[in-house]
């Protein structure tokens, strides 16, 4: 048995190993929620109202049976219900104040907290355990702080513009300001136009216009962000009410409302997390939005926001290519003027050198250093009575730099420059006439020689200053200019749109400078997983999730419109659309001028589209396709000489990614798909479309397959051209695409420098 004592104590140690491993990760429950020491409060409570009449309307009142029922259910209790009882612990009923009430009530909290945490790592369950939260409240106790901060930002920005000024009323045509005014009362109806105008304002303030990146104009959109979502919660009640088949009090339609939402909230993070798609990652960050606006739920709130919060962009740039972008050479000549041991001097000095980059590992910056190599070669002619003397130097110099770079500032650290001077006399002549020309010249020739090491050193020491001077103040100069181009170009567009990303990490490293951002305001969602390594190092390379697009576009294209009334007219665009679409519109137009055939000028039909005013168009990267879902708030068509408009309709279109030399092709691939605005036509739902529908989608199927065929239709194919970027030189240099990807919601793209 001694031989097999290894093996045995090798099993037995697997054993062990197995043994503890599988209980928590099998077998594993969730933390029990002890309702223990409530059980006990309720008993103490129950003693002390009695068993008579009054302590039966107590315990009638507070819903005492349905929670001991919950209680006798230990964790698989409903929350809801255990919320619902809570509730009647927290109205203003008299003598709710008393210290055995008040300990009930908070060991139902306690409780029904405990059963919530439970479903901490399973989020469709929490948002079905938190369906309960809602704590009802007037609706001027809702609307009141909003209209409040609301009312309070709009006078503070009259007050910054000057009021009734010429400036002030100019931005107020603008912000349309009328259709804000009424809001700023006491006395507004919540309906669908009291809506739209709150919408429209809200767009004009977060559209990327100059200045509305001041505090005065965000922290008023900010109000009138969070006021509008109080409005659409009413008008959601409303439809609540009116789809109801009995009627509530108005605290019980609210809590029903918000339960729908919850439970709604439920089956699309439940389908999100099987199979997510365009209409999932919509609706489940819509749902939040609403369940965050309302200040309830924060433990769903917090663990959703945990999950959905990862970052949704990445970019990094290789250090080799930063050192070739910014590579460069010197050459320079320039007057020398100095004074060494009394001597005066003057002359020409050339500098030749080179001017490199490389980047230092950093977690919260970018860290670069810079650094500039050469030699000074100088000619100078010394005055020092009573003799000139003529030589030449030979300065060779190394000169650094640390720059740190994050979004709150550009710091350049003082230059470091070492200098070694070496020079030559090549004569020395006297001054003031020949008199004692040989004495003086000799004695001098010897001063000199005596002196050289001290002057080279004196010389080392003024080349260092100077280099260190010019360095710094040439640095100063670029560094400025960039950051004078990030706080004007790329940094108020994001403060315009409330895009300006909480997560911002810039960092680098010995090889390169990465950035990672997760692009979503505070009611939107980014990602919960992460891009895939590329095999293979880029120059350059982006990482872009698909949440950071859909994120984006309602800031841009929200309510915007098209129409076409005669096919030898181009389309027009509608609503408040961005300079960039309009330029793109009228550069389609002039590719498409005079193509017009006598065929397609007798089939054209006049058509009018605006786009959804809330998620107007999102994308889907995957499988080496993009997908795009164009929701449709209005179309308008002619046919059979009778014009029809149908609402909220979406349009599918997919689209082929393929690589073009540099560039890049979205090719139209498949038919367009139409349905009703928030279908999602994933196969594993089986969700059916409604049968009023169907009908519909045929007719516009048509409709929509003729224009895609025709000469002035949408465009088979998208072109992308290469990225260019400005060299000092003022040419441009266009990137190579080294790989493309797009797959898992992920579109990454690596490019080369040439």
């Amino acid at each position: 048995m001694k031989h097999n004592s290894p093996r045995l104590l090798t099993a037995s140690l697997l054993l062990i190993g197995m043994i503890s491993i599988f209980p928590t990760s099998l077998y594993a429950t969730a933390p029990s929620a002890d309702a223990s020491r409530l059980t006990s409060a309720l008993d103490q409570l129950d003693a002390w109202v009695g068993s008579e009449a009054n302590g039966d309307k107590w315990r009638k009142y507070l819903g005492s049976r349905a929670l001991r029922s919950q209680i006798e259910k230990g964790n698989e209790a409903d929350p809801a219900i255990v919320s619902r009882v809570l509730e009647q612990y927290l109205t203003d009923a008299k003598g709710l104040d008393k210290k055995l009430f008040v300990e009930v009530r908070r060991e139902i909290v306690a409780w029904r907290n405990a059963l919530q945490q439970q479903y901490v790592g399973d989020l469709p369950k929490l948002a079905w355990a938190s369906r309960g939260d809602y704590q009802p409240a007037s609706r001027e106790e809702r609307l009141g702080p909003s209209r409040s901060r609301l009312r309070q930002t709009a006078r503070a920005l009259e007050k910054t513009l000057g009021t009734n000024s010429a400036f002030a009323k100019k931005w107020k045509r603008y912000l349309r300001w009328d259709r804000l005014a009424p809001h700023l009362t006491d006395e507004v109806p919540i309906n669908s136009q009291t809506i739209a105008d709150l919408i429209s304002v809200l767009k004009r303030f977060r559209s990327n216009v100059a200045g509305l990146e001041n505090p005065a104009f965000t922290k008023t959109a900010e109000a009138l962000d969070q006021h509008l979502e109080m409005f659409r919660w009413y008008q959601l009640v409303e439809e609540v009410g009116h789809r109801a088949r009995k009627k509530y009090s108005v605290r019980a339609l609210e809590r029903r409302t918000y339960m729908i939402q919850l439970l709604e909230l439920e089956k699309q993070l439940s389908r999100h997390g099987q199979s997510s798609t365009i209409e999932t990652s919509r609706k489940v960050g819509e749902f939040l939005a609403l369940v965050q606006s309302l200040g309830q739920s924060p433990l769903l709130i917090k663990t959703v926001h945990a999950k959905f919060t990862q970052p949704n962009v990445f970019s990094e740039v290789a250090e080799s290519a930063l050192r070739r972008l910014a590579e460069r050479p010197v050459d320079e000549t320039q007057p020398v003027i100095d004074c060494i041991l009394g001597a005066r001097i003057l002359g020409t000095a050339r500098s030749v050198g080179c001017l490199t980059l490389k980047t230092l590992p950093s977690d919260d910056h970018v860290a670069l250093e810079l650094q500039l190599t050469g030699v000074i070669h100088s000619n100078t002619i010394g005055h020092k009575k009573p003799v000139q003397i003529t030589s030449q130097g030979t300065t060779r110099f190394v000169a650094t730099k640390h720059l740190e770079i994050n979004d709150d500032q550009f710091l350049a650290q003082a230059s470091l420059a070492s200098a070694r001077t070496s020079t030559k006399t090549h004569s020395i002549k006297k001054t003031g006439g020949n008199f004692g020309r040989r004495f003086v010249e000799r004695i001098a020739w010897k001063k000199v020689g005596k002196s050289k090491s001290q002057s080279e050193s004196i010389a080392s020491q003024h080349a260092e200053q100077k280099i260190t001077k010019k360095f710094d103040n040439q640095v100063s100069e670029i560094l400025y200019e960039a950051r004078k181009g990030y706080e004007q170009k790329a940094r108020p567009p994001l403060v315009r749109l409330a895009m300006f990303p909480e997560y911002l990490q810039m960092s680098s490293t010995d090889h390169s400078v990465n950035i990672e951002t997760t692009l979503a305001s505070h009611v939107q969602m980014s990602t919960d997983t992460m891009p895939v390594t590329v095999v293979g190092a880029s120059d350059f390379s982006m990482k872009v999730h698909e949440s950071a697009v859909n994120n984006l576009i309602p800031s841009l294209l929200a309510g915007v419109g098209i129409k076409q009334e005669s096919p030898s007219e181009p389309p027009q665009l509608l609503g408040d659309y961005p300079p960039w679409l309009k330029k793109v519109a009228d550069q389609q137009s002039e590719k498409l001028s005079g193509k017009v055939s006598e065929e397609a000028s007798e089939n054209f039909k006049p058509f009018s589209v605006i786009l959804n005013r809330t998620h107007p168009l999102s994308v889907q990267f995957d499988d080496q396709k993009v997908k795009l879902r164009i929701r449709i708030a209005e179309l308008i068509t002619l046919e059979d000489g009778e014009e029809q408009i149908r609402e909220n309709l979406d349009f599918i279109l997919t689209f082929d990614l393929i690589q073009n030399g540099n560039g890049i092709i979205l090719r139209r691939v498949g038919d367009i798909e139409v349905f009703p605005t928030g279908f999602d036509p994933n196969p594993l739902w089986g969700d059916r479309l409604p049968n009023k529908f169907v009908g519909t989608r045929g007719a516009l199927s048509k409709i929509l397959k003729k224009r895609a065929e025709s000469e002035k239709g949408l465009p088979k194919e998208i072109s992308i051209p290469s990225v260019q970027i400005p060299l000092p030189s003022g040419k441009k240099l266009a990137l190579v695409i080294q790989h493309l990807d797009c797959d898992n919601g992920w579109l990454s793209i690596g490019y080369q420098v040439p």
